[in-house]
């Protein structure tokens, strides 16, 4: 008995959702057709009927296969909305400067204050793009490397830390030496033990809670990050700054001669400037950025990752066979080449 009433349903049921997908077929159709005679420019920012005169308001009780049409041409409906705001604006990269690649207020502030007090000059390339090389690609397309990268260039260079090399010691010398030059050792290990204290008198420096890092702008962190170094972690487990490294070398090009106008602690400015750009071109990884502290120690691992010609010196600084044509030399900021009047960063 209950068997044809059911069937009923089920039959009554299925026309009704049949009437209602041919309405809300309809009412899309007629939606795309009023929408398509309209120009691009004259079409309405929200593309809601509630929200367009010309349509009518949709029936809160129609079934629920008659959605709405979504949204379309996001850039453009913002465009209408807000116009040529400078939020919108996206800067031709082949164009961009120096300085466009870094700026921001609180740096503006600061260099104008070195250049009143004449400690710093900055020339017309700063704020002027003469090379045609490309930039580097931004830190989204870079590849973490592994502890066991980061321990084979320990092995290969056992003297190797976080900093560089530190200079070599040449004050030792063997029993056919005569009293001379024994009296001359003698001077250069009491200046080198002289340097060796100052150093850990340094180190052992705890600097005032106003210096912390949670506190100072982005500039600072990056392109300073000697002011910030606790000493806490080792070269071992820099991950994040040895990637970040090799992420930047690896778009640089070399040549067959080691280039020795560029040292590793030369190369480490330039790369830090190209972490303050990622700042500026990616806010959203601002907090994870200011974490990476880039020290001369992991160029040197990158180079020697990237299977680069290394040339140690006695003095500790480190070279490489890499080109002067990169687009690391010449499309970013090496701070410390504009520094005049002995000041230092």
């Amino acid at each position: 008995m209950s068997q044809p009433s059911t069937s009923d349903d089920r039959l009554s049921h299925a026309n009704l959702a049949t009437e209602g997908g041919q309405l809300a077929e309809g009412h899309v159709q007629k939606k795309a057709g009023q929408s398509s005679m309209l120009a691009d420019s004259q079409q309405p920012a929200i593309v809601h009927p509630n929200f367009d005169p010309k349509q009518s308001p949709l029936d809160p009780a129609r079934p629920l296969s008659d959605i709405p049409e979504p949204a379309r041409r996001l850039n453009g409906q913002l465009r209408r909305l807000y116009g040529n705001s400078t939020r919108f604006y996206q800067p031709n990269a082949d164009s961009l400067s120096k300085w466009s690649l870094i700026a921001s207020e609180a740096l503006a502030e600061h260099l104008s204050l070195l250049n009143a007090a004449q400690l710093i000059e900055l020339p017309d390339s700063f704020y002027q793009n003469h090379s045609e090389q490309p930039l580097i690609s931004t830190l989204s397309d870079m590849t973490l490397l592994d502890m066991s990268d980061i321990q084979q260039a320990i092995r290969a260079y056992p003297k190797l830390n976080r900093y560089g090399f530190l200079p070599i010691d040449n004050s030792t010398v063997t029993e056919s030496d005569n009293d001379s030059n024994n009296d001359s050792n003698n001077d250069s290990k009491a200046q080198n033990s002289a340097l060796l204290s100052m150093r850990a008198l340094t180190k052992r420096y705890n600097p005032d809670e106003l210096l912390n890092s949670l506190y100072a702008d982005d500039w600072q962190v990056i392109l300073q990050p000697q002011q910030f170094e606790t000493g806490q972690g080792s070269l071992a487990t820099d991950i994040m700054a040895c990637s970040v490294a090799v992420h930047a070398l690896k778009q640089c090009s070399t040549r067959k001669s080691i280039n020795h106008s560029y040292s590793a602690a030369e190369i480490c400015q330039y790369v830090r400037s190209y972490l303050l750009s990622q700042i500026v071109c990616e806010p959203s990884q601002r907090h994870a950025y200011r974490q990476i502290r880039l020290f001369a120690g992991h160029i040197i691992v990158a180079a020697y990752h990237l299977g680069w010609e290394i040339q140690v010196r006695a003095d500790g600084q480190s070279y490489f066979n890499i080109s002067s044509r990169s687009g690391l030399l010449t499309r970013y900021a090496n701070m410390q080449d504009y520094e005049i009047n002995g000041w230092s960063s």
